[in-house]
Parts: C-alpha cells; sequence; structure tokens
C-alpha cells in the first residue's frame, strides 16, 4: 500500500496500521540491535541476581600450578610419574569420580607413560580421561596418540562453548558425535556417574560467594596431594587439571561484571562449575528463539497500542514506562524465584524504539499537517490567523463540521458594463487594484476569504478559528468597506472613471464548514441556508436603495453598533420575513433624519395610520435618503407594515 494510499484510510485504521508497522520495524531493530547487550545483562544477572553459595563439599580440585612445575623436571608434558603416583593415592582414598582436565596427546618417557597407563587401567575408581579431536585444535597426529593412549578408557570432551562474538564462555558443552556416537563433556561424564543427566545446554550458572566473586572450589596443590589425608577425596568428585596464570584460562560472564582479574577462571574451574550445576540438578531456563522473538514483538504492539491511546504524552509515557516496569519486575521474579531468564533488554528496546517511532511519526505527520494548514490557510486568512491555527491544528476540522459563522458578500454595482468600454489592461488594472484594497480589509479583520468571484468578494468569520464577537467584526468590516470603496469611487470619478457602488450583504447562522475541493483542491468553504441568505442580502441592497444590509441575528448581536431598521424582508425562495438593518456609519446621517426615521418606522411597525404622512414629510426634507423613499412609496401605494417582500434574487 502506497504512502498515498495510507494517508487516504480512515484515521482509525491509519492508527493501526502505523502502529504495527511500528511495532514490526522496532521488534526487528531490537532483536538485532539489542542481541548483544541482552547477552551482557544476561551476565550481570547470572553474576548479581543470584543468591551467593557455599562451596560445594563434594567437588575438590587438585590444581597443577607453577609451584607444582618447580618440583617436575619438565614443564611440558606433565610429568607421567607423577600424575601415576598421584591418581594411585587419591584413587586410594575412594573418590567418587576422578576427572582429568589433562591431554595425553603426546609421548613422553616411555616407561613413565607405561607406569601412568597402568595406574589408569588399575584403579578401582571411575575416571573421565579429557578428550579432544582435531575440531578442538589437535593434529592428526596428536589426535592418533591421545586416542591410543584411551582405548578403553572412560573419556570426556574437554571443550568449552565460547561465544563466537568475544570468546566467553557461557553456555554448558553436554558433548558431541565423535566418531560415529555421541561423547558427553568431562563434566556431563561426572554427572552421568554421579545418577544426573545433563541438561542439553543453556546457561551454565556460575556460582559466587557473599563477596560477588567466583566460587572457590576446595583446592590442593598437586605436588602435595600424595601427603594430604584420605578423607579429603572420599567420595568426592576429583578434577585433575592446570592451574597455571597465562593458559587455559577462558573469560567468563564475571569478566563484564567485575573484570578481567576476577573473570577468567582456568578450564578446570569452568568445569567444577558446570558439574556443580549439573549435580545440584539446576538448570538455567530460557524461552526458545522463537519465543523470545514473540516476546519482543508482543511488547512493541502493546506500546504501539497504548501510545495509539487518546493520551496525553506524559500519560502516555507514564503507562509506558509502567509497562516497561512491570515486565522488567516480573521477569526479576522469575528469575530469582525460578531461574526463568526471559529477554530484558530486546523487550525494553522494542517498546522504547515503537515509542521513538511513533513519535517521529507523529511529529512528521504533525509537520506536514501544519505546513498543510499554513498553505492552504495562507490564502483565506491573515498570518497571524494562519500561525495561530497551525498551533491548534488537532482542533481544526477539515472534513466538514458545522459552526456559527457570519457571512459577509459584497459585489461591485455595473462593473460588467463598465468593462466593456475599457481596455482589457484597464479593466484588470481597476479590478486588481479594488480586490486588493478589500480583500485587504478582511485579512485585517480577521475573517476568512471564502472566494473571489469576478468582482464580488465572499468572506465569513468564526472558522476555522471561533470568534466570539463575530458577527460585530463583520458589521465593521463591512463599514470599511463601504467607506474605502465611496472613496475609492470618488477618487475614480475625478478622474473620469465611473466606478459602481460596492453593495454589502451580511448574515449570521448555522453553515457547513469545511473543506469541499473533493479529494484534488483545497477549497475551505461554507453550505447551507446561511451562505443564501448572506447572498441575497447583498442582492437586496439593489431594490432597497442601501449600500449594507444586514440580518437581524448579525445586528443583534451589536449593540454598541448603531442600526436603522430596514424592514421584515422576504427574500426570494423564502415564506418567513426576516428582519434587515443597515449598519450606519459614525454622523452620515442628520440628527433629524436619524430620529424622524426611527419614529415613522416605529409608527408603521406597529400599524399606525399616521405613518404615511410621517414618511412623506421626510421624503419632502431628505430626498436623497433611499430608505425614506421606499417606505414612503410602499405606503402610499397603499402597503402597511415593515414586511418587504422581494421579488428578484
Amino acid at each position: 500500500m502506497s504512502g498515498a494510499e495510507t494517508a487516504k484510510l480512515p484515521a482509525p485504521k491509519r492508527r493501526v496500521l502505523t502502529g504495527l508497522a511500528a511495532a514490526l520495524v522496532s521488534a526487528l531493530l531490537a532483536l538485532v540491535l539489542g542481541f548483544r547487550l541482552e547477552v551482557l545483562i544476561e551476565d550481570a544477572a547470572l553474576v548479581l541476581l543470584t543468591p551467593p553459595v557455599s562451596p560445594p563439599d563434594e567437588i575438590v580440585l587438585v590444581a597443577i600450578d607453577e609451584d607444582t612445575l618447580s618440583h617436575l623436571p619438565y614443564r611440558s608434558p606433565i610429568d607421567r610419574a607423577f600424575l601415576a603416583r598421584m591418581i594411585r593415592h587419591i584413587d586410594a582414598a575412594a573418590p567418587r569420580a576422578i576427572g582429568v582436565d589433562i591431554l595425553l596427546d603426546q609421548p613422553s618417557e616411555p616407561d613413565k607413560d607405561a607406569a601412568l597407563l597402568s595406574a589408569l587401567g588399575s584403579a578401582k575408581s571411575p575416571i573421565v580421561m579429557g578428550y579432544a579431536t582435531g575440531d578442538d585444535g589437535l593434529t592428526a597426529k596428536q589426535a592418533k596418540f591421545l586416542d591410543q593412549a584411551l582405548k578403553g578408557l572412560d573419556k570426556g570432551l574437554v571443550t568449552l562453548s565460547r561465544d563466537d562474538f568475544d570468546g566467553t564462555v557461557r553456555t554448558l558443552y553436554p558433548g558431541r558425535e565423535v566418531a560415529g556416537s555421541f561423547m558427553p563433556g568431562l563434566a556431563a561424564a561426572l554427572a552421568k556417574i554421579g545418577g544426573k543427566t545433563a541438561p542439553a545446554g543453556g546457561r551454565i550458572r556460575f556460582y559466587h560467594d557473599a563477596a560477588g566473586h567466583p566460587l572457590s572450589f576446595k583446592t590442593y596443590p598437586a605436588h602435595s596431594a600424595a601427603l594430604l589425608p584420605a578423607d579429603w577425596f572420599r567420595d568426592r568428585y576429583v578434577l585433575i587439571g592446570s592451574a597455571l596464570p597465562t593458559s587455559d584460562r577462558h573469560p567468563t560472564p564475571f569478566v563484564t561484571t567485575l573484570g578481567a582479574e576476577l573473570g577468567t577462571p582456568d578450564g578446570m574451574a569452568i568445569h567444577a562449575h558446570m558439574l556443580t550445576q549439573m549435580l545440584r540438578g539446576e538448570r538455567i531456563l530460557a524461552p526458545p528463539p522463537w519465543a523470545a522473538a514473540a516476546i519482543v514483538l508482543g511488547m512493541a504492539l502493546i506500546a504501539a497500542l497504548i501510545l495509539s491511546l487518546p493520551l496525553a504524552p506524559l500519560t502516555g509515557a507514564a503507562v509506558l514506562a509502567g509497562l516497561i516496569g512491570a515486565y522488567l519486575a516480573g521477569a526479576y521474579f522469575l528469575f530469582s524465584g525460578r531461574l526463568v531468564m526471559l529477554p530484558a533488554a530486546m523487550p525494553v528496546l522494542a517498546a522504547l524504539l515503537t515509542a521513538v517511532l511513533l513519535a517521529m511519526g507523529r511529529w512528521y505527520r504533525d509537520r506536514a499537517e501544519r505546513l498543510f494548514i499554513e498553505k492552504a490557510f495562507s490564502q483565506y486568512v491573515s498570518p497571524a490567523v494562519v500561525q495561530r491555527i497551525s498551533r491548534r491544528e488537532h482542533e481544526l476540522s477539515l472534513g466538514g463540521e458545522a459552526r456559527i459563522v457570519t457571512y459577509v458578500f459584497t459585489d461591485l454595482e455595473g462593473f460588467t458594463s463598465l468593462s466593456e468600454s475599457l481596455a482589457p489592461d484597464r479593466i484588470a488594472a481597476l479590478l486588481n487594484d479594488y480586490l486588493d484594497a478589500v480583500c485587504g480589509l478582511y485579512v485585517e479583520a480577521e475573517a476568512t476569504i471564502d472566494k473571489i468571484v469576478g468582482d464580488a468578494v465572499i468572506g465569513f468569520f468564526g472558522a476555522p478559528e471561533q470568534q466570539d464577537d463575530q458577527a460585530c467584526r463583520a458589521v465593521e468590516l463591512a463599514l470599511a468597506i463601504d467607506r474605502f470603496s465611496e472613496a475609492h469611487r470618488r477618487d475614480l470619478a475625478a478622474q473620469g472613471t465611473r466606478f459602481g457602488v460596492t453593495r454589502i450583504g451580511v448574515h449570521k447562522g448555522k453553515a457547513i464548514i469545511g473543506n469541499f475541493g473533493g479529494s484534488r483542491f483545497f477549497d475551505y468553504t461554507g453550505i447551507g441556508d446561511t451562505v443564501n441568505v448572506a447572498a441575497r442580502l447583498e442582492a437586496a441592497n439593489r431594490h432597497l436603495g442601501t449600500r449594507i444590509c444586514v440580518s437581524g441575528s448579525v445586528a443583534g448581536d451589536c449593540p454598541e453598533l448603531k442600526f436603522r431598521p430596514v424592514g421584515d424582508i422576504v427574500l426570494k425562495g423564502k415564506q418567513v420575513p426576516i428582519p434587515a438593518f443597515e449598519p450606519l456609519q459614525m454622523g452620515a446621517l442628520p440628527p433629524e433624519l436619524e430620529d424622524g426615521y426611527a419614529s415613522a418606522y416605529a409608527l408603521m411597525a406597529g400599524g399606525d395610520a399616521g405613518a404615511g404622512a410621517r414618511f412623506a414629510e421626510l421624503a419632502e426634507a431628505f430626498p436623497d435618503d433611499a430608505l425614506t423613499g421606499l417606505h414612503n412609496g410602499r405606503l402610499q401605494g397603499g402597503e402597511t407594515g415593515p414586511i418587504i417582500t422581494l421579488k428578484g434574487k
């Protein structure tokens, strides 16, 4: 669906589609960008949020360290006779099992090799020998020697699962297929001896003490093992391996939390952590990838739903923060209570990205709407009004709404005949000068210019902004236009150009205001009877002899302005008369005429027979007053009362 097609959708559907799109994009971005952060947070959770434990009594380590090597004739390979003596001593103590985290992948002195193999073959305790293959970095020669040396012995892979990204050991290593059969990892093989089944994978539960440091297992130096009491090994799992400072060291989750100094134990210690976890039957439970992705998408969708609700920005942000907080609290309790590790970073990131995308979309949409409003309304209203409505575009309804408005119609009398007597360029200049001035008055009064039709200017008050004083604004605009047009007409007459009278009609009432230009054009206008009445009041001036004619609904709202009643006019196509008034310019009428007209009209409106004589006197005294002449003629012709029925438009 194109952007244009989306824009044409109803607002609710558009919000739904926008929210779905933002949620999907955010979920994908969170899964990609947040994965590594998720791993680091899981590291921290394992180190900081799990309870401390005491060193398990059932596991002891026999470490070949620098002190041990200083007692041996050479550093590598480990003296096999020394290993043989140590294994015989430990085996005699009846341990639960012995795990040897040393690869016998190269020959040493033949008699010492034979002594070690003899000790291994005659041992009464279960012994699991460390094993590796070419997949673990052994050469073909090393792999062949190792296979021959360990033939007939129980073996366990010493492989550690290292993260391809940063080399950190994070997950259990259950084992793999070797030569057509499954070979367990070293820790898994030892756990099996104890009747425990190793998990198929998952996170290693790296144990720590009360200080938060990696758990220190009971460790004895290998060169003193033969001197230790048998009780120290009896019924225990004994791991034998190197504990050298510069080899077989691996980064663990402690690195990201405590630093490399404490977070890079030797391989034997990592096997001890895995063995402890297997013996305790603990498993770090985590949702499969598809379920984790569903959680991330779900958080993004919920965030989109929250932000699509009609909430204030701060309220929406607070609700979203509450959602994130509730999710993280639930994830914490599941992990601390049941070792269930839900994703934390990716769902939160998805929710925040959704909020950012929707906010950006809302900003872009609001900006586009604001620019559209400013561009569209710049031809209708003053720049000040444009700025005000652009700041409140959410209050603006362009689809059509019923509003109380006051329409102002103007028309230039006799311009058609004038245009036939002048050159086109002269006509264009005259009309443009006139329209510039009249439209300028509309703009100054903060009216909305509806349209210009030939020499007629149509505008209204009360939309798009609410204007409580709209009727008075309209009357004052009409008076301003009348003052300009009369002065302009006199100036042109002095230049020899006969310019017509500007007639103005004003009416206030309900109209449907909105964009009625179809999908291609913007035409902010009004429709309804109010518009028609204003137009017919403008036309009524021709029959009444007035220049401005306003309805009673307008005059009644402007008690501070001066009017004189015209009559109750029955417009063409109407059955019910409406009261009409002529607004008066300051000092336009002599007091005698103003007061005399008011008293004569009151007599006529009251059905007094003396009204005819009073209007006759006024007509004789003020022969140029059109309204006085109108009523005098009506009454002398036999009409009574103020009702005037117009035959024309």
